[in-house]
């Protein structure tokens, strides 16, 4: 990039001393230079769009993980709630457990104090048999509860192990989902990153190539104004009153016929800001484009952003510019008449449709064509 740079940079002080024919070299070089920058571009724009649609793609992936996500955070939600309840029945039992251990020794502690004889006395206090068959059932109860403060004491703790072991699968599967997330996030995100950084650079290496571009463009038209001093004749080849006449039969020669003008416009090729140096006119592909005046042809073929150009001569100064033309029908150093079919419509160069680009020239430089032509220019 920076060679291609350094070439396009020679300086065109000595073009004033140079020949036509080193001139015409020197913008032969100067296109040949643009149209490997536009191919870069091109190549680069192609690049990029790959690119972007990948970036695309994992965008897309990156809403499916945030799916997923989504649905984890649900299933999340309910391990979590899982967890808490069974943090809950986990105290519960605990509790339950001991308070069942604290009456179960309070309970051994009496047997042990009192043996079978405990149950004995509240059967020998019996003041009829009555009494006493209501007395046996009491100690039957007693006893039973003693057996069922044990059995659910067993109970309550496999319930805690139970609920231990439930917790602890419940915070693994927790873990298990926050982790897969974070690895899916951050190998997208760590990919995404490079994508976006590639399309930066493309985005700067095209930058260059515009300037280049820009820089080409200028240094092209310092030498064609340096041709058209040099071919400038003084034979004055104006046929009637001196206004130029409608390069472009198919249309009318009026305003609405042009898509563009004499104007500062965003260049609708490169997006970039622009001197527009002529008026644009429309017309379908193939059609005729001609002579506005008489004169010598002093260009015809590709240029710089024109893609096939015809130059015409009208002597004192004064040149017409025709551009974006898909074939040419007459040749450098040929005379032409007013109205005479030099080229056919098209929209090579840079261009986005078939018209014609009509400029005129003034000593070398671009000027409004409106009075030369008697067709009011456009702001757009």
């Amino acid at each position: 990039m920076s060679a291609v740079l350094l070439l396009s940079a020679a300086p065109l002080s000595s073009a004033s001393g140079a020949t036509i024919s080193e001139l015409e070299a020197k913008r032969k070089a100067l296109s040949a230079e643009t149209d490997k920058a536009m191919q870069a571009i091109e190549d680069l724009e192609s690049k990029q769009l790959s690119v972007e649609e990948e970036i695309a793609t994992m965008d897309q992936a990156m809403n499916s993980i945030q799916a997923e996500l989504d649905a984890a955070q649900a299933d999340l939600d309910t391990i979590t709630a899982a967890l808490e309840q069974s943090q809950k029945d986990l105290e519960e039992a605990t509790q339950k457990r001991d308070d069942q251990f604290d009456l179960l020794g309070k309970r051994m502690k009496y047997l042990q104090q009192k043996g079978s004889s405990g149950y004995l006395e509240i059967l020998l206090e019996a003041e009829s048999f009555q009494d006493l068959f209501l007395r046996m059932e009491y100690v039957n109860d007693i006893m039973s509860y003693d057996r069922e403060i044990l059995d659910e004491l067993q109970e309550i703790q496999a319930t805690i192990e139970e609920k231990t072991k439930q917790i602890e699968e419940e915070q693994a599967a927790q873990q298990e989902v926050v982790d897969l997330y974070n690895e899916k996030v951050a190998s997208m995100q760590t990919v995404l990153d490079e994508k976006k950084a590639l399309v930066a650079s493309y985005e700067a290496d095209m930058d260059k190539y515009e300037q280049l571009i820009a820089a080409n463009k200028k240094a092209d038209q310092e030498v064609l104004n340096e041709i058209a001093k040099q071919q400038g004749s003084s034979t004055v080849y104006y046929t009637g009153n001196g206004t130029l006449g409608w390069p472009v039969p198919s249309r009318a020669a009026s305003s609405s016929s042009l898509s563009s003008g004499f104007v500062q416009r965003t260049n609708p090729v490169t997006g970039k800001w622009e001197s527009h140096s002529g008026y644009d006119i429309p017309a379908s592909y193939g059609a005729d484009i001609v002579a506005a005046e008489s004169g010598l042809v002093t260009y015809a073929g590709w240029m710089n952003g024109y893609g096939y150009t015809v130059m015409i001569s009208h002597g004192g100064g004064l040149t017409t510019l025709y551009g974006h033309n898909s074939s040419l029908v007459v040749s450098k150093g040929q005379t032409v008449t007013r109205g005479q079919t030099i080229a056919k419509c098209g929209s090579t160069g840079m261009s986005t449709g078939n018209h014609c680009h009509f400029s005129v020239l003034v000593n070398g430089s671009y000027v409004n064509p409106q009075s030369y032509l008697g067709v009011a220019n456009v702001g757009y």
